[in-house]
Protein backbone atom coordinates (compact mmCIF):
# COMPACT_ATOMS: atom_id res chain seq x y z
CA UNK A 1 0.00 0.00 0.00
CA UNK A 2 1.12 3.63 -1.14
CA UNK A 3 0.03 5.19 1.91
CA UNK A 4 1.55 8.56 0.68
CA UNK A 5 0.00 8.57 -2.68
CA UNK A 6 -3.05 7.56 -0.98
CA UNK A 7 -2.53 10.84 1.50
CA UNK A 8 -1.97 12.82 -1.26
CA UNK A 9 -5.12 12.02 -3.20
CA UNK A 10 -7.53 12.38 0.30
CA UNK A 11 -5.82 15.84 0.74
CA UNK A 12 -5.47 17.01 -2.82
CA UNK A 13 -4.69 20.84 -2.31
CA UNK A 14 -5.16 20.88 1.62
CA UNK A 15 -1.96 21.01 2.64
CA UNK A 16 1.72 23.24 3.16
CA UNK A 17 5.20 22.24 2.41
CA UNK A 18 7.82 23.35 5.27
CA UNK A 19 11.41 24.46 4.19
CA UNK A 20 12.63 21.12 5.73
CA UNK A 21 10.19 18.83 3.32
CA UNK A 22 7.71 18.26 6.12
CA UNK A 23 4.24 18.14 4.32
CA UNK A 24 1.32 19.27 6.56
CA UNK A 25 -2.23 17.81 5.65
CA UNK A 26 -5.47 18.60 6.55
CA UNK A 27 -5.49 22.13 7.55
CA UNK A 28 -7.84 21.50 10.90
CA UNK A 29 -7.70 25.25 12.24
CA UNK A 30 -4.75 27.39 13.23
CA UNK A 31 -1.73 26.11 12.69
CA UNK A 32 -3.02 22.35 13.43
CA UNK A 33 -3.21 19.71 11.02
CA UNK A 34 -4.52 16.02 10.25
CA UNK A 35 -1.53 14.65 9.05
CA UNK A 36 2.35 15.05 9.07
CA UNK A 37 4.62 13.12 6.23
CA UNK A 38 8.25 13.59 6.31
CA UNK A 39 11.06 14.04 3.92
CA UNK A 40 12.32 10.45 3.08
CA UNK A 41 15.20 9.29 4.28
CA UNK A 42 17.98 7.94 2.10
CA UNK A 43 20.04 4.83 2.73
CA UNK A 44 22.94 6.54 4.34
CA UNK A 45 20.69 8.10 7.05
CA UNK A 46 18.65 4.57 7.40
CA UNK A 47 22.15 3.19 7.98
CA UNK A 48 23.07 5.77 10.53
CA UNK A 49 19.55 5.15 12.19
CA UNK A 50 20.44 1.44 12.47
CA UNK A 51 23.51 1.92 14.32
CA UNK A 52 22.78 4.04 16.68
CA UNK A 53 19.55 1.84 17.53
CA UNK A 54 20.37 -1.78 17.17
CA UNK A 55 22.40 -2.15 20.40
CA UNK A 56 18.89 -0.64 22.09
CA UNK A 57 16.43 -3.51 19.71
CA UNK A 58 18.48 -4.76 16.77
CA UNK A 59 18.21 -4.19 13.14
CA UNK A 60 14.92 -2.24 11.85
CA UNK A 61 12.65 -4.93 10.24
CA UNK A 62 12.93 -4.40 6.37
CA UNK A 63 9.13 -3.02 6.31
CA UNK A 64 9.84 -0.36 8.34
CA UNK A 65 13.10 0.64 6.56
CA UNK A 66 10.79 0.68 3.62
CA UNK A 67 8.32 2.97 5.35
CA UNK A 68 11.44 5.50 6.39
CA UNK A 69 12.40 5.80 2.91
CA UNK A 70 9.24 7.27 1.93
CA UNK A 71 8.65 9.11 4.87
CA UNK A 72 11.17 9.57 7.98
CA UNK A 73 7.91 8.88 10.30
CA UNK A 74 4.51 10.15 9.99
CA UNK A 75 1.44 11.57 12.32
CA UNK A 76 -1.32 10.37 10.65
CA UNK A 77 -4.94 11.44 11.13
CA UNK A 78 -4.29 12.00 14.50
CA UNK A 79 -4.85 7.95 14.96
CA UNK A 80 -1.15 7.10 15.22
CA UNK A 81 2.40 8.55 15.31
CA UNK A 82 5.43 6.63 13.80
CA UNK A 83 8.47 7.50 15.03
CA UNK A 84 11.47 8.44 12.45
CA UNK A 85 15.40 9.58 12.90
CA UNK A 86 16.23 12.68 14.49
CA UNK A 87 17.79 15.65 11.90
CA UNK A 88 18.63 17.96 14.52
CA UNK A 89 18.89 20.70 11.13
CA UNK A 90 19.88 24.17 12.30
CA UNK A 91 17.86 27.41 11.72
CA UNK A 92 13.86 25.82 12.37
CA UNK A 93 11.14 27.72 12.32
CA UNK A 94 9.15 26.84 15.61
CA UNK A 95 6.23 25.40 13.63
CA UNK A 96 9.22 23.44 11.78
CA UNK A 97 10.32 22.48 14.79
CA UNK A 98 6.84 21.19 16.53
CA UNK A 99 6.65 19.54 13.39
CA UNK A 100 9.55 17.24 13.19
CA UNK A 101 8.88 13.36 13.42
CA UNK A 102 8.98 11.66 16.90
CA UNK A 103 12.52 10.14 17.35
CA UNK A 104 13.02 6.85 17.45
CA UNK A 105 15.89 7.25 20.00
CA UNK A 106 13.83 9.25 22.65
CA UNK A 107 10.80 6.45 21.85
CA UNK A 108 12.61 3.88 22.77
CA UNK A 109 13.95 5.33 26.00
CA UNK A 110 10.80 4.93 27.61
CA UNK A 111 10.60 1.16 27.44
CA UNK A 112 14.58 1.15 28.70
CA UNK A 113 13.30 2.45 32.14
CA UNK A 114 10.63 0.34 32.45
CA UNK A 115 11.65 -3.44 33.46
CA UNK A 116 9.19 -4.81 31.64
CA UNK A 117 10.15 -2.77 28.63
CA UNK A 118 13.17 -4.48 28.35
CA UNK A 119 12.21 -7.81 28.48
CA UNK A 120 9.89 -6.42 25.38
CA UNK A 121 12.75 -4.92 23.17
CA UNK A 122 14.36 -8.63 22.81
CA UNK A 123 11.68 -9.85 21.63
CA UNK A 124 9.71 -6.34 19.58
CA UNK A 125 10.59 -3.78 17.53
CA UNK A 126 8.54 -0.80 18.99
CA UNK A 127 8.24 2.01 16.30
CA UNK A 128 4.85 3.89 17.06
CA UNK A 129 2.27 4.77 19.27
CA UNK A 130 -1.30 6.10 19.61
CA UNK A 131 -2.30 9.05 21.96
CA UNK A 132 -5.73 8.28 21.23
CA UNK A 133 -5.77 4.81 22.23
CA UNK A 134 -3.60 5.11 24.59
CA UNK A 135 -1.08 2.18 22.75
CA UNK A 136 1.99 1.64 21.34
CA UNK A 137 2.83 -0.86 18.03
CA UNK A 138 6.07 -3.16 17.44
CA UNK A 139 6.90 -5.43 15.00
CA UNK A 140 7.60 -9.15 16.13
CA UNK A 141 10.59 -11.82 14.22
CA UNK A 142 7.47 -12.29 11.68
CA UNK A 143 7.22 -8.10 10.61
CA UNK A 144 3.32 -8.59 11.82
CA UNK A 145 2.61 -5.78 13.87
CA UNK A 146 1.46 -5.79 17.49
CA UNK A 147 -0.66 -3.29 19.41
CA UNK A 148 0.40 -3.07 23.14
CA UNK A 149 -1.27 -1.30 25.85
CA UNK A 150 1.06 1.99 26.79
CA UNK A 151 2.85 1.63 29.97
CA UNK A 152 1.45 -2.18 31.12
CA UNK A 153 2.43 -3.74 27.56
CA UNK A 154 -0.60 -5.92 26.85
CA UNK A 155 -1.28 -7.08 23.47
CA UNK A 156 -4.54 -5.94 22.35
CA UNK A 157 -4.74 -6.71 18.85
CA UNK A 158 -2.25 -8.37 15.78
CA UNK A 159 -1.95 -6.87 12.26
CA UNK A 160 -0.11 -8.97 9.30
CA UNK A 161 2.15 -6.46 8.50
CA UNK A 162 2.67 -2.79 8.24
CA UNK A 163 0.95 -2.24 5.15
CA UNK A 164 -2.34 -3.59 6.75
CA UNK A 165 -2.03 -1.59 10.06
CA UNK A 166 -1.79 1.58 7.19
CA UNK A 167 -4.60 0.72 5.71
CA UNK A 168 -6.62 0.47 8.38
CA UNK A 169 -5.27 3.47 9.85
CA UNK A 170 -6.21 5.24 6.76
CA UNK A 171 -9.65 3.67 6.22
CA UNK A 172 -10.46 5.10 9.88
CA UNK A 173 -8.68 8.25 9.16
CA UNK A 174 -9.65 9.12 5.64
CA UNK A 175 -13.69 8.56 6.98
CA UNK A 176 -12.83 11.19 9.68
CA UNK A 177 -11.32 13.99 7.50
CA UNK A 178 -14.53 13.58 4.60
CA UNK A 179 -16.66 14.06 7.51
CA UNK A 180 -14.73 16.50 9.40
CA UNK A 181 -14.54 15.11 12.60
CA UNK A 182 -11.21 16.04 14.08
CA UNK A 183 -9.85 15.14 17.53
CA UNK A 184 -8.91 18.31 19.93
CA UNK A 185 -6.34 17.56 22.04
Amino acid sequence: MDIIKKIEELYHEDHRKLRTGTILYGNVNDGIWHTTIHAPLNLNDLKELNCEISNIQGQLPASYQNFLMKTNGAYLFDLIHITGKSRNQKGMSHEEKIHEPRYLEEFLKDFTLSKKGKALLENYFFFAESYVNGTVYAFDKDEHVIEFTDGRYKKIREFESLDVLLARVFETGSEDYRQRNFLEF
